[in-house]
């Protein structure tokens, strides 16, 4: 039995010819696995066969044998060519890692529900080596992005800002297929720039990008407008409604100091909607509503009344229910909502578009719930580049292979 162990290990760790096991041992909580090569074996390089010119010791980590560290050990051979030394590639391992494929694999799988840190203190193996395994599989599947074959046609922009470690990036999504496709240091136009760039290096058009859904952000206005000046913009209900909230919470936050006692704790009885309220809460807002007086009365009552331009079907109709919702708010003189009207106003033909094609940013929105307990993992975001991968890993539907 124990002679036939070599022979079912090989099996499982795809080693063939002219590579064998040679022995197995137990070395406390640790199992090696010593693997070499039959003598006078030749390997192909380019075609070529060719003889080791020496060896070179190597390990790598395997998954663990039930409660034991596992670890394969080889002799691997360096043969001359006509290009110089090369280091032949064990087909347990890529090059230049230290782990084995089925390790590296499971680590991917792993990250869908552990922490890196999690992951780290389990299999005794140092953050930093995790990220690269998810480094290297995340970039290798980038590389295969190829805009000629699935063009995107519309383009979903999104931000993600955590201003405590001053990390900030945009993410591009390509929203038929819902899924990250490109993301970009920072929130400013240019991102737009940088996303350009890469979709036409990965052999993209920018006359395939039609419509482009996003906030209403001067600085993405600004970067869509440049970049993909035939693209169509589109303000969604999302953010719409998450400006006016913004400053109805404004307003709330004023009227708190002159009415602490009534406002105190009502910020999410204003923000919710009122469909998903409790009845302690619907038996509180109606006492709210009684006192007309109050700007965050007055705004709320705006922002529901604004709520009906949604059921219009027509672009034609909502833009003129929209100037009389318009006029009222100005004549409000609540400096808030003067301010929001204002900003929507000019964005009223992203929102008309909105109504006319129906498309908004709700996919990228569920995404982004998932994507909050991921980035989590994600050294509290305070690297660009791991909160990249992990956004990718989370959003970017990679097949890895």
């Amino acid at each position: 039995m124990m002679n036939e162990l070599p022979r079912f290990f090989e099996k499982i760790l795809n080693i063939n010819e002219p590579w064998r096991i040679e022995k197995i041992e137990q070395d406390g909580n640790k199992v090696n696995i010593y693997v070499n090569f039959k003598r006078g074996a030749k390997f192909e390089i380019n075609g070529k066969r060719y003889g080791a010119y020496d060896t070179v010791k190597k390990t790598w980590r395997h998954l663990n044998l039930f409660q034991y560290e596992t670890y394969i050990h080889a002799r691997v051979p360096r043969i001359k060519t006509e290009d110089g030394i090369k280091i032949i590639e064990v087909p347990w391992s890529r090059p230049n890692s230290g782990f084995t494929l089925l390790f590296e694999a499971f680590v991917l799988e792993m990250y869908q529900h552990m922490t890196v840190a999690e992951i780290s203190k389990k299999y005794k193996v140092t953050e930093n080596r995790i990220w690269r395994i998810l480094e290297h599989h995340v970039m290798k599947e980038l590389k295969k992005q190829d805009f000629s074959k699935e063009p995107i046609k519309i383009l979903s922009v999104d931000e993600i800002a955590r201003k405590k470690n001053h990390v900030y990036v945009t993410n591009f999504v390509d929203v038929e297929r819902g899924k990250v496709v490109f993301i970009a240091k920072g929130k400013d136009a240019k991102t737009f720039k940088k996303f350009k760039t890469k979709y036409i290096e990965k052999k993209g058009k920018v006359s395939d990008i039609k419509t482009i859904c996003m906030d209403m952000s001067v600085a993405f206005k600004s970067g869509a407008k440049e970049h993909f000046p035939k693209a169509k913009l589109v303000f969604d209900k999302f953010h719409i409604i998450k400006l006016l909230n913004e400053q109805l919470n404004k307003i709330r936050k004023r009227e708190s100091k002159d009415y602490k006692d009534l406002l105190n704790k009502t910020k999410y009885i204003f923000l919710k909607n009122p469909k998903n309220l409790t009845n302690k809460q619907n038996e509180k807002l109606e006492q709210l509503m009684e006192y007309k007086y109050l700007d965050t009365v007055k705004a709320y009552s705006l922002i529901l009344e604004l709520k009906k331009i949604f059921d219009y079907k027509k672009p034609a109709y909502a833009s003129k229910f929209f100037k009389k919702w318009y006029d009222k708010t100005l004549k409000s003189n609540i400096p808030e909502m003067k301010k929001a009207a204002k900003s929507l106003y000019k964005h009223i033909k992203g929102i008309l578009m909105h109504l006319k094609t129906g498309l908004t940013n709700a996919k990228i929105e569920g995404m982004n719930s998932k994507l909050r307990t991921f980035t989590k993992r994600a050294y509290g975001f305070k690297s660009f580049k791991y909160l990249s991968i992990t956004i990718f890993l989370a959003l970017g539907k990679l097949s890895f292979s």
